[in-house]
């Protein structure tokens, strides 16, 4: 069972990431295992920082939340990042980050400093096409392509919960993202995501994308990135004020894997 992050936190972690992009770092606060090694050591700490209790071992093209510099270290950062289940799973939502540690800055990158997809958007205007054009000897027809559908919600006709505020938290009994107390006039939300690769090719499950709305149309805030044709990551900020979120999906070998998602309020 996944436990809840509070809003104190979200609003952390972005307060100390936008300090850090203001140095030019980086965007958005996910970052992927790189190494060459294949894995990563996460060194797990309680209480006093410099007291080692454990040492998880992560996979190269694992994600994390990147919370700020490790203290008193320059080779090291401090990042949060979801428990995965005992049992695999063909795919997982998360919507908390129960773990933290120390990973070395080397064995990792920013998710979107990776090399990136370049983005269109169909001629009806709602879809955004984010294709691989990194090899420009790669054919045109067999390039990767990711493709974001937004469409009119219709989530009013549906079933909704509330909590003691009076804020929307379930729509058809899954948790929504983007809405307030009351659904806007014109809700949009994700429709399909469709992943377009040579010898491979699938659509996001429906967990994937249930109740993503208000999803943005800006390129400024949503990206797609690539470690290799294994490891590709979509990533979006939607939403907007109180309501806005972010979240990051990960693709491997065509299909989603995992999701990430949270709220960060403007």
């Amino acid at each position: 069972m996944m436990i809840s992050v509070n809003k104190a936190f979200y609003i952390s972690v972005f307060s100390v990431f936008s300090l850090a992009f203001a140095k030019g770092q980086s965007k958005v606060p996910f970052g992927v295992v790189k190494a060459e090694e294949g894995y990563a050591m996460v060194r797990v700490h309680k209480d006093d920082y410099r007291k080692i209790v454990d040492k998880i071992r992560m996979k190269t093209g694992d994600v994390f939340v990147y919370v700020k510099p490790a203290p008193g270290e320059t080779e090291w950062i401090w990042i949060k990042y979801p428990e995965k289940p005992e049992i695999e799973k063909p795919f997982i939502r998360y919507d908390s980050l129960n773990k933290e540690g120390m990973v070395n800055k080397g064995r990792v990158a920013f998710i979107d400093q990776l090399p990136q997809f370049t983005p269109s958007k169909s001629k009806n205007g709602k879809s955004l096409i984010f294709t691989d054009n990194t090899n420009p000897k790669t054919p045109t027809n067999q390039r990767t392509k990711v493709i974001i559908d937004v469409y009119p919600s219709y989530a009013h006709l549906k079933k909704q919960e509330k909590d003691e505020n009076g804020n929307i938290t379930k729509i058809d009994k899954v948790k929504s993202w983007g809405v307030g107390k009351e659904l806007p006039e014109g809700l949009t939300e994700i429709k399909s995501i469709r992943i377009q690769q040579p010898g491979r090719g699938s659509v996001f499950v429906r967990d994937a994308i249930k109740n993503m709305f208000q999803p943005t149309m800006d390129f400024e805030n949503i990206g797609v990135t690539s470690l290799d044709a294994d490891h590709i990551f979509l990533y979006m900020t939607n939403g907007s004020g109180e309501n806005r979120y972010t979240t990051l999906w990960s693709i491997n070998k065509g299909k989603v894997i995992s999701q990430i998602i949270y709220n960060n309020p403007q």
